[in-house]
């Protein structure tokens, strides 16, 4: 298993937001996380990276213990992060954000370069001497999902990678996630868009109120009825 959480629980103040949460993500497996807006799937991303404070539980990676540790040692043992609202280092350029975030794999292996993300988002080229601040949200949504891969993590969390795009650029990252996959990396999906989210993932995981109320295969969940009554579709 490459990717543990077990009763992570995330309160601001005295909010109690996230209860009791356990969840799996094996290697080359993905997991989409749903609900609707406001059911806590931000809020469990930043937790299991310790981006906010009132977090406890344990997140493991390969069985290492990570969840006491500090969020940037925590990215080292190869947790890369595509945070929503298409976050960016505004007064580095295009480029700039890619070179901070970029990281070899050991042993001389290919990755994902900066080259490969120019590929994948060919309007990032065009832009790449441009200040990020001065971006156009899709165009700094991309830059966010190419930062976190460049990384090269075993381990991506995705908090709605999609939004504000183009539908090719959304079919681009569909593809990309069942490429990611095929590579072995384990995918945590939060998406608003569960229609791509079902078609890229192997499981379901189905978030309301802080807590995660089942989880099925994702062929199964596409015409579940817990789809209908949690997103109202």
């Amino acid at each position: 298993m490459s990717f543990s959480v077990r009763g992570l629980n995330v309160r601001y103040g005295k909010s109690h937001v996230v209860f009791d949460l356990d969840l799996e993500v094996g290697d080359g497996e993905v997991v989409a996380l749903l609900g609707r807006n406001g059911a806590g799937k931000t809020t469990t991303l930043l937790g299991i990276l310790g981006l906010v404070p009132g977090v406890s539980g344990s997140v493991q990676v390969d069985g290492v213990e990570v969840g006491r540790m500090p969020t940037h040692r925590r990215v080292r043992t190869g947790i890369g992060y595509v945070p929503s609202g298409a976050r960016c280092f505004p007064n580095l350029t295009v480029g700039e954000n890619l070179e901070v975030a970029a990281r070899s794999l050991r042993n001389g292996r290919e990755g994902f370069g900066k080259e490969r993300a120019y590929e994948l988002f060919p309007k990032l080229l065009e832009l790449q001497s441009n200040l990020a601040g001065g971006l156009s949200g899709g165009e700094r949504q991309m830059l966010a999902v190419a930062r976190a891969l460049v990384s090269n993590p075993r381990i991506v969390l995705m908090d709605e990678p999609t939004e504000g795009l183009a539908p090719v650029i959304v079919q681009a990252i569909g593809r990309l996630v069942l490429e990611l996959k095929q590579s072995g990396t384990a995918i945590l999906l939060a998406e608003q868009n569960h229609k791509m989210a079902l078609k890229v993932a192997d499981r379901a995981a189905f978030m309301e109120k802080g807590q995660i109320v089942e989880v099925m295969p994702a062929a199964e969940a596409a015409e579940s009825q817990t789809l209908h009554r949690i997103l109202g579709v």
